[in-house]
């Protein structure tokens, strides 16, 4: 890039030659209060950054993401036809929530009904996410087929590590358990809190699985994110992810292995005033998780807070992660964001705040979220430039 002539004829210029603008347009003003502004971890941000330098943080492998669809409605018939429709419309995986799962929402299918819910679903074709308690059903399930587990794409949640030997004996490659930063980002968490705070969460599940080998065990425990409509600080956060699992395995002395990231759009970023706004909301948060290097993303539909979204609202939520994957190629460049000012800046920032969460949580000091902060709520079309008649909701008839 330092070696490109396109600007040759044009003087060189200096950030203080800006500056010497900048104070000119200020008149006097403070520049610190008039241009630099903070994040909700307290860091300053500035209004010009040059090329930073940074750790790279790229995905292991330079493929498309995962584009997962959640699979939820409480009639077994139903979620199988939603199954269905997903993978025939772009979904390239399922994640299958129970109604005992925490982020059902009031919503999700019986585990033991979970072999109508996949029903004509070629499971070795698919990526498949557990969220609840159906995990070892869904073992029991493929074991009743002709399907090899190391060649399947399943991320389990299992609550013990009994169940997750089992699974690796049988030859199922994990993740087993999963590290979940939703319900920290969901109770008002700041970016530093959540990272921290989930990987303080990996860690200890690890310690559970200490019966299994070193290679068994890094790829033992996936990591869930939230993906909010602040891009920069989405993108920032993912790439800090890997950069921690990185540390903090060889802190641990434990060998190599990429981390398995997984990304959903915020819940606490959803409108239920004006939910269309929330499509353009999940789009800045695809592009901050994509780019992020997320492995997997999961859209929640737009009006998913109103009650159980509809066919045109879980079409639209598979939508926005096709457009952004298959036209606008957002996968194809390998941490895009790397050697950005800002972006390098915000991520070492994070890296450094959130391993220190970190630490204090494996003191037993767990970050105290406010559930009543305003970061990352929805304003348009909430508090601001109200529709004067709200349309009808896009949900389900139970």
């Amino acid at each position: 890039m330092t070696d490109l002539s396109l600007a040759a004829e044009f003087p060189a210029l200096t950030q203080g030659d800006w500056m010497k603008r900048v104070e000119a347009v200020l008149k006097g003003a403070s520049f610190e209060e008039k241009l630099v502004t903070r994040s909700a971890d307290g860091f300053a941000v500035q209004p010009l950054y040059g090329q930073v330098a940074g750790h790279r943080a790229a995905r292991p492998h330079q493929t498309p993401w995962t584009l997962f669809q959640r699979v939820d409605h409480p009639d077994a018939a139903k979620a199988n036809e939603q199954a269905l429709d997903d993978l025939a419309n772009g979904a390239t995986g399922l994640v299958l929530v129970s109604k005992d799962s925490p982020t059902a929402r009031g919503f999700g299918f019986d585990s033991e009904k979970l072999a109508r819910v996949l029903q004509g679903v070629h499971l070795h074709a698919v990526a498949l996410k557990i969220e609840g308690g159906a995990s070892m059903a869904l073992a029991e399930l493929i074991s009743t087929q002709p399907i090899d587990p190391e060649r399947l794409h399943v991320s389990f949640a299992l609550a013990n590590a009994a169940d997750a030997g089992e699974l690796a004996r049988l030859g199922y490659t994990g993740p087993y358990m999963e590290a979940d930063g939703r319900s920290w980002h969901d109770a008002g968490a700041t970016e530093a809190q959540e990272l921290g705070a989930t990987l303080a969460g990996a860690v200890a599940r690890l310690r559970t699985l200490d019966t299994l080998n070193d290679i068994h065990l890094v790829r033992a425990v996936g990591v869930t994110l939230a993906a909010s409509q602040d891009m920069f600080a989405t993108l920032a956060k993912f790439r800090a992810m890997r950069l921690l699992w990185r540390r903090m395995l060889e802190a641990a002395g434990l060998p190599k292995a990429p981390l398995r990231l997984h990304a959903e759009t915020s819940w606490r970023m959803m409108a239920t005033l004006d939910p269309h706004t929330n499509i353009l909301r999940a789009t800045a948060a695809v592009f901050g998780a994509g780019l992020g290097g997320a492995d997997s993303i999961t859209v929640l539909p737009f009006s998913i807070a109103q009650g159980l979204p509809n066919a045109f609202a879980r079409r639209v939520a598979r939508n926005v992660q096709t457009v952004l994957a298959e036209e606008a190629n957002l996968w194809r460049v390998a941490d895009s964001a790397s050697g950005a000012g800002y972006i390098e800046t915000c991520t070492q920032q994070l890296c450094d705040a959130a391993w220190a969460v970190f630490q204090t949580a494996e003191a037993g000091q767990w970050p105290q979220p406010d559930p009543a902060s305003a970061l990352n709520k929805p304003v348009i079309g909430t508090s601001g430039y109200r529709l004067p008649t709200e349309h009808a909701p896009e949900t389900e008839t139970l």
